[in-house]
């Protein structure tokens, strides 16, 4: 693995929390909530985390230019480190992004996964599923303690997998054991899963122009949900339009 360069580690950095900066963005520790849901079509993902009580922080998409900054740095990250061994990770996923990437057949945000088994800081969903990963040799992922000179949550043991990364999913019977992994309402997994990472999958897609004013409309689509209101139409509208240009445009920037 390539070492990361200073702006990348920043980058890596403020993904996963370890935040030191001013500001409203820059200071979030939970600015993947946000940054994640920007992957998902539609407002689907935002209103899921909206309902488990987690803030989407307009901030985020006050700065297109600074967003889209950040991502580069990450996938330039990505760039750098693949897997040099076959590993072998879990995830406790929130079911209805589940439902959607199993679909998809691919990640579709960055996606949190650890060695260290289903870790309970990720059951604060409603409803969830189990997926172990088999990452073979040469996968893009960053092992997130390797490639920061100082990693703040050692004992996640994160290895952090890339959006539009192919995945083959096989699901089987929730265990006794696994039974006993509950949710935020008490409730056990709803699937258990195997899945085996493939390779980046290209963008077929040409991108195009960012539809003007999207991302206020979103920032707006943040504070309605934040206050647990229903965003109007007309934001939703033109916040989900911009939202499918910013992702084709993030894929072809990514995958080319």
């Amino acid at each position: 693995m390539a070492e990361l360069n200073e702006r990348e580690k920043t980058a890596l950095r403020y993904y996963i929390g370890d935040v030191s900066g001013s500001g409203e963005f820059w200071s979030d520790p939970k600015a993947y909530i946000a940054l994640n849901s920007l992957f998902f079509a539609g407002t689907a993902a935002e209103r899921a985390r909206a309902a488990e009580g987690k803030r989407l922080n307009p901030a985020i998409l006050a700065d297109t230019e600074r967003l889209t900054e950040l991502f580069a740095e990450l996938f330039s990250a990505f760039g750098k480190c693949l897997s040099e061994t076959e590993l072998h990770t879990f995830r406790v996923e929130r079911w209805s992004d589940y439902a959607l990437c199993k679909a998809a057949g691919t990640t579709l945000s960055f996606t949190s996964t650890s060695t260290a088994g289903f870790l309970s800081e990720y059951r604060d969903r409603q409803g969830i599923a189990l997926m172990r990963f088999t990452l073979p040799q040469g996968t893009p992922c960053i092992d997130v303690a390797s490639a920061l000179d100082f990693y703040a949550k050692p004992e996640e043991a994160e290895v952090l997998l890339p959006p539009f990364l192919a995945l083959d999913i096989t699901e089987r019977h929730v265990s006794d054991s696994e039974r006993s992994i509950l949710d935020s309402a008490g409730e056990s997994p709803r699937c258990s899963c195997e899945v085996t990472a493939g390779k980046l999958l290209p963008c077929t897609d040409k991108s195009a122009e960012l539809p003007y004013g999207g991302a206020e409309a979103g920032q707006r689509v943040f504070a309605a949900l934040n206050e647990g209101k229903s965003p109007s139409a007309e934001d939703e509208e033109q916040y989900t339009q911009w939202k499918a240009a910013y992702i084709a445009k993030l894929r072809e920037m990514f995958t080319k």
